[in-house]
């Protein structure tokens, strides 16, 4: 909790999955937002705050990697993720010559939560020269463990050369990227706008499947407070929201 005396818990344990999830190395404990409720828009200016915390989630290797997400927007729940942010394994991801018009090289080499554009590394087939729709790197899961991280994430879901995503971690620009969001076969979907989805989603487990055997998975366990949808900064930053008095939104 941090600034009241409630959150909200996700824990994922080993075999909890259902649908099609069981039989595709995939679990979850996460939530989504109704579609008929979907504040976004694609090519509209949108607002999101709100304040992770790590309770047990640790880093993983290539050989144990889970590929644990703790935040997506999606348009339709059968399509990849227009933008997820997603833990990656240690030293994955190519920071130091990935095409510098579609990644930010800054950050961490220890930051192994990054966004991913998925749905236009799938639109477009990037590969490595892409750093696989990797974009920019956050913040580092093991780093944080036990730490809150408030993030403010500010986009417009552009559908062309105009569109923009922004993410700050505890006050500092992380990511700041131009350019297409969404490929336009996407665009073209009947739903309101994106969706939001949060928890933790094990993305795909195989790698520790095929290694580890029937060695269960870690329990993993994090919380999200001070989730604020909003029109600006100002209304979604939980620091800019402490500083002024403002109570806490949940």
């Amino acid at each position: 909790m941090r600034r009241e005396a409630t959150s909200e818990r996700y824990e994922l344990r080993e075999g909890d999955c259902g649908g099609s999830d069981c039989g595709n190395f995939r679990a979850r404990a996460e939530i989504a937002e109704i579609p008929e409720r979907a504040v976004a828009r694609l090519n509209r200016d949108i607002w999101y705050g709100w304040s992770f915390y790590n309770e047990t989630i640790t880093a993983f290797t290539r050989q144990t990697a889970l590929n644990t997400v703790v935040g997506q927007w999606r348009l339709d729940g059968d399509h990849p993720s227009i933008l997820r942010l997603i833990q990656l394994p240690q030293g994955e991801a190519d920071w130091n010559t990935c095409d510098p018009a579609i990644c930010n090289r800054g950050g961490a080499p220890g930051d192994d939560v990054v966004v991913q554009l998925d749905e236009l590394r799938q639109a477009f087939g990037w590969g490595p020269a892409q750093n696989n729709g990797n974009i920019c790197r956050l913040w580092s899961i093991e780093g944080n463990r036990g730490r809150r991280v408030d993030i403010v994430l500010n986009t417009n879901f552009g559908t062309d050369g105009f569109g923009y995503l922004r993410i700050w971690v505890n006050g500092e620009l992380k990511c700041n990227c131009a350019g297409q969001l969404v490929s336009a076969e996407r665009a073209r979907t009947s739903m309101p706008g994106p969706t939001n989805r949060r928890g933790i989603f094990q993305n795909f487990t195989r790698a520790w499947t095929e290694l580890q055997g029937a060695t269960p998975k870690p329990t993993l366990i994090a919380h999200y407070d001070e989730i604020v949808v909003g029109l600006s900064r100002a209304d979604v930053d939980t620091r800019l929201r402490e500083q002024i008095g403002q109570p806490p939104v949940n």
